[in-house]
């Protein structure tokens, strides 16, 4: 869902309409393709996302994995490095051919805050208008308390990019010293309330993961419906 991000129809709506109404600038674009921002290549009016590079699409690897510092916690506060080494929540990497690998506690599953997530999925306008709080609400909930006897706190990356028990090394190549880990590999469907409507690659496998993840917390309190309640007796 991060590669659709640019691509949405319904994105490329709206910010052709907050364009032409609002003049707005980077203001959606800087998330919904922070590295055309980022590389200079969009300020957002006219934006079309079958202009730009793949690296500059919707939002990538690279993008999440080179954050150096994150300086505000809503409207993409995250500041990349612009360097070769790969962030992530693994101890002790090794090195690839392909790029340097660090640690990253704020990407770590058990020490992220979820502030890297939240500095995206956290939208204030200019005026000081909260549009999205998705962050915010997290924080006020139980699942952000650090309580470890009941397995919080339960972070964004906790929910929404499992970890796989079978899949113990997150990339391979021969000579490569890589260390097996258990759930070392973590998914990155994302999966959510969103769904691409549109052609566009894994549209069944998103499908799937979002049923996987969603339908069982969706649940009714309150008497079952056999129950015999009367007409008003009991609410869901």
């Amino acid at each position: 869902m991060y590669a659709y991000a640019s691509d949405d129809p319904v994105f490329i709506a709206m910010n052709k309409r907050g364009q032409r109404e609002a003049q707005l600038g980077t203001f959606c674009v800087q998330c919904h393709a922070p590295m055309a921002v980022a590389l200079g290549l969009t300020d957002g009016t006219n934006f079309d996302p079958q202009a730009l590079p793949p690296k500059a699409r919707g939002i990538t690897c690279y993008f999440c994995h080179d954050v150096a510092k994150i300086v505000d916690d809503h409207n993409n506060g995250l500041q990349l490095a612009f360097d070769d080494t790969m962030r992530g929540g693994v101890v002790d990497p090794v090195d690839s051919p392909a790029h340097h690998s660090s640690f990253d506690k704020q990407m770590a599953s058990t020490s992220n805050n979820s502030q890297m997530c939240g500095s995206c999925h956290d939208v204030v306008t200019p005026r000081g208008v909260a549009l999205e709080r998705t962050y915010h609400e997290w924080q006020g909930t139980i699942f952000a308390n650090n309580d470890p006897a009941h397995e919080l706190p339960l972070t964004c990356s906790g929910c929404h990019m499992k970890s796989d028990p079978t899949m113990t090394v997150i990339a391979d190549q021969p000579g490569l010293n890589v260390k097996s880990r258990r759930n070392g590999f973590h998914e990155h469907l994302w999966p959510g309330i969103d769904e691409a409507r549109v052609g566009f690659p894994g549209l069944d496998v998103q499908a799937a993961a979002i049923q996987r993840d969603l339908d069982p917390a969706l649940t009714i309190v309150g008497r079952h419906p056999s129950a015999g309640r009367s007409a008003g007796a009991a609410s869901a």
